[in-house]
């Protein structure tokens, strides 16, 4: 009667095991026939690769766990079944644990070709493949703990273990994750973007080259590059000449003599303003009197540009031509005049 028995339940298991597998194909058929279309209409091919990287591991994942039901149906054989669902289970982790890497793989490459590809910065760049690596590692980390927990092995050690190693890690590398996570800030808050021209607080001043995963390189007008840690420039108040307008205002003191006609100057300064070609027409250019020095009247030209690279050369187009200019209807630019009192009263009038 037992052996009658056993071979019921083994007829019976077998049978269940055979259905998955025919499950398991079934599955694959659809998949390959129908999915497979309804995917190859869409504009990506994002679905594509996503049901390319599924299929292998669902259709053993089926299979092992339609194996594991059936190895419960059998009673009278505990040792054998015992050994087997257990190495079921691992399996079935495994294939779990690489499924769900397949699927995180997928979906990086994917976002690396059509994504990543299109924006300014190359944080994204340098960021995934390493997000790509790490969290393999915890998958694969996490379905070994997974596994060992269900063998009853003590993982407490072993998760103290690796959150001693992993704060030991974070100790040894904290100026990189600091530059990381800073890194992680500038992409979120955007306080300046590729192409920005921006200016820190030690005076440097150009146009943001890269963001990358640790480190800002900025292109200055010298034609230098300066590699700045994420974390510095984090912490630092910058300057950003882009950002919300790429349009700049430029100052121009300009000094001339006390018995000038402030008038017929401004209209002077105007005229020049106007024709710059890189000075644009709105916000129009305009003079104010800044105040009155000690020999001079001074004002200043306010001019908008619509770039900054053109910054030294407009100021100094201005400048020439105001040069020219006062010298051409008799307006005089001032030097410093000191008078000097001697002890016999009388004075001497001097340049300095």
């Amino acid at each position: 009667m037992l052996i009658s028995l056993s071979a019921e339940e083994a007829i019976k298991a077998l049978g269940i095991i055979l259905l998955s597998v025919v499950a398991s194909r079934i599955f694959i058929y659809f998949i390959t026939n129908h999915a497979s279309r309804l995917a190859q209409r869409t504009n990506t091919d994002f679905d594509d690769a996503l049901i390319d990287a599924s299929k292998t591991p669902l259709y053993y994942l089926i299979i092992l766990i339609g194996t594991d039901y059936a190895l419960h149906q059998i009673t009278t054989l505990p040792s054998l079944t015992t050994g087997l669902e257990s190495a079921i289970f691992v399996f079935e982790i495994l294939l779990l644990a690489i499924f769900i890497n397949r699927i995180l793989g997928v979906t990086v490459e994917w976002y690396s070709k059509n994504i990543a590809v299109k924006t300014e910065t190359k944080f994204d760049d340098e960021f995934l493949p390493l997000f790509k690596r790490t969290s393999a590692i915890f998958i694969y980390g996490a379905a070994t703990v997974i596994v060992l927990d269900y063998f009853s092995y003590d993982i407490t050690a072993i998760v103290a273990g690796l959150g001693i190693a992993g704060i030991a890690v974070a100790l040894a590398a904290q100026d990189t994750l600091s530059n990381m996570i800073s890194g992680f800030v500038i992409m979120a808050d955007r306080p300046f973007r590729v192409k920005d021209i921006i200016e820190l607080p030690s005076g440097e001043y150009g146009e943001v080259s890269e963001i990358g995963l640790r480190s800002t390189k900025i292109l200055t007008l010298d034609a230098l590059m300066i590699v700045i840690p994420n974390a510095k420039i984090g912490d630092s108040q910058i300057v950003n000449y882009s950002y919300p307008d790429r349009r700049m205002r430029l100052k121009i003191p300009v000094g001339v003599a006390y018995d000038s006609d402030i008038d017929f100057v401004t209209e002077i300064l105007i005229s020049i303003a106007k024709r710059q070609p890189h000075v644009l027409e709105s916000p129009v250019p305009r003079v104010t009197l800044e105040s009155f020095g000690d020999s001079s009247i001074n004002l200043l030209l306010y001019v908008w540009i619509d770039s900054h690279k053109d910054k030294v050369q407009v100021i100094n187009k201005i400048n020439r031509d105001i040069d020219k200019m006062f010298k051409k209807e008799g307006v005089e630019i001032p030097f410093p005049i000191r008078t000097i009192y001697s002890r016999n009263g009388k004075s001497k009038d001097g340049g300095e």
